[in-house]
């Protein structure tokens, strides 16, 4: 079972990553995150911190766009096209197939997320040039824009010589490349004076990324689901309002949950991606400790598998013959 779950885990990561979209999608997000500096530079709020939400937000969204999209790609597409019927006539179980799909889309996830948490933490280094003798590390901007420029060129050389997909080999260049950079920036301050390991570096920003990711995850389940059954619109409707149901809930039933039990069914049923929300946090200047990380990762954890478990439910009694 193993092994069949992980080829189709690592079909479904490969086709992902080769897709025009989510290299599409991933690049605006890094570009939106590196360059919120210059979006925050004239507000009256305390402008790191809003670079820190903005990139939170871009993450997020990047990653409900990813999810969606990604899993109408390598599920929905491949019921209709009957590729998943030769799937499962050889001796593969439907929940074997939901579920591998569902860990091929989390490693393309991860990837997404890993890499656009790298550059909210390299931006927040940057700081923001509030006045004209603000000073900013001008290091890392030049370090973001050439191992950009040099995992585009790479990709397009693997795609001219060796005919690969670009967006997976422009990807796989910058995974590489931003995290040698950033161990190597690491090792610096500001003034590119060599420092202690990491204390140049805001890992508050980075461990808030790493609480985002298991709401990502829920977000992937949901998504797989709904691809399931549903188009690709009526995946993007049902993941919405669930991404908005989970965003409110806490407002919208938790105060009446112990009053009324139509209100305490919805906010039992329902996620609370509060939880995983660390911009008040940040905002707050509070350390968020490890332990919390842990928490909200088995929380996340147990809530997509819930997910998973309803997908491949919904999987099972469908007619793809």
């Amino acid at each position: 079972m193993v092994g069949k779950v992980a080829t189709i885990a690592g079909n479904a990561f490969r086709e992902t990553v080769r897709q025009p979209v989510y290299c599409i999608l991933l690049g605006a997000a890094a570009v939106v995150i590196a360059l919120s500096p210059a979006f925050s530079m004239f507000t009256l709020m305390e402008s790191v911190k809003l670079v820190q939400d903005m990139g939170l937000s871009t993450i997020l969204l990047a990653g409900l766009f990813l999810a969606v999209l990604s899993a109408s790609t390598v599920v929905t597409e491949e019921i209709r096209g009957r590729t998943a019927l030769m799937v499962i006539a050889r001796p593969v179980g439907r929940g074997e197939f939901v579920l591998g799909k569902f860990l091929g889309l989390l490693l393309a996830q991860a990837v997404a997320a890993y890499l656009l948490s790298i550059i909210l933490v390299l931006t927040v280094r940057v700081g923001v040039p509030e006045s004209a003798s603000s000073q900013i590390d001008t290091t890392v901007i030049w370090c973001e824009i050439g191992v950009a420029v040099v995992a585009i060129a790479l990709g397009l050389g693997a795609n001219y010589f060796f005919d690969k997909p670009f967006p997976s080999a422009a990807i796989s260049a910058a995974f590489v490349l931003f995290t040698l950079t950033f161990l190597v920036l690491a090792f610096f301050d500001r003034d590119t004076k060599p420092a202690a390991f990491l204390s140049a570096m805001d890992m508050n920003t980075f461990r808030s990324c790493v609480v985002l990711f298991p709401m990502l995850a829920i977000l992937t389940a949901a998504a797989v689901a709904c691809a399931t059954r549903l188009s690709l619109l009526l995946s993007v409707l049902a993941c919405t309002v669930f991404f908005i149901l989970g965003i409110l809930s806490e407002y919208l039933f938790g105060r009446l949950a112990e009053k009324s039990y139509v209100a305490a069914v919805p906010y039992t049923l329902l996620p609370s991606f509060q939880v995983f929300w660390m911009g008040d946090a940040l905002s707050a200047d509070k350390v968020i400790p490890w332990p919390y990380v842990g928490s909200a990762i088995g929380y996340g954890a147990l809530y997509a598998a819930a997910l998973l478990f309803l997908g491949m439910l919904l999987f099972e009694r469908r007619e793809i013959s």
